[in-house]
């Protein structure tokens, strides 16, 4: 019996060692990330920032999108984040949040070349019940992902590793978002976000 206990603390911990919940194994330096591109052909995004008030009681999001048929026009959409009424669960100072009360939440893309984000205020968490929600879609990234000069079945492979990552400023190391589900027919992923960071599109 004791052999059979030691045998399943051992599968447990290699389990949590190999598993993909931000344990120090998973980590990767931005060095070995590729960050997807936007198309360089494409229009630019409209707004590489944008805030808004998230309230208790009241479901909220935002949208940053590309430009239209001029740079004053709205075009397609770049990302979506939506908070539900009830999902505000701890300010930045720990502090549980009240009826009525609100906070400006601000997200920034970091590069407007590469679909790398940040979510502000640092600190703010979500219901583990109703998490945030985050929408990205990539349909007008560079989809010569390795950059060779031609799209092709290299190009599918890697689509097919495509995933949402985040890291906490200031580490340097990269962590796969547990849950991102990505829909390759809309060119979409979509994650549930349970508090604030930077996060990427890359493999």
């Amino acid at each position: 019996m004791r052999r059979l206990t030691m045998a399943l603390v051992v599968v447990v911990a290699f389990a949590l060692g190999c598993s993909d919940t931000g344990g120090p194994s998973s980590g990767s330096p931005r060095a070995q990330l590729n960050f997807v591109l936007q198309d360089s052909t494409y229009k630019p995004l409209l707004a590489a920032r944008d805030s808004f008030w998230a309230k208790v009681g009241v479901d909220r999001q935002l949208r940053l999108f590309y430009q239209g048929s001029t740079p004053a026009d709205t075009g397609s959409e770049f990302l979506r984040f939506e908070v539900a009424s009830d999902g505000l669960f701890r300010k930045p100072d720990g502090t549980a949040f009240g009826p009525n009360d609100s906070i400006r939440i601000t997200v920034t893309v970091v590069d407007p070349k590469q679909f790398w984000f940040e979510f502000e205020p640092s600190g703010l968490q979500f219901s583990p019940d109703k998490p945030a929600r985050l929408k990205v879609k990539y349909q007008y990234a560079n989809h010569d992902f390795n950059e060779d000069g031609r799209i092709d079945a290299a190009d599918s492979d890697i689509e097919g590793r495509l995933d949402l990552w985040r890291r906490e400023p200031p580490d340097t190391l990269w962590f796969h978002v547990v849950g991102a589900v990505k829909f390759e027919d809309l060119d979409e992923i979509d994650a549930n976000l349970f508090s604030f960071s930077q996060y990427a599109v890359a493999w």
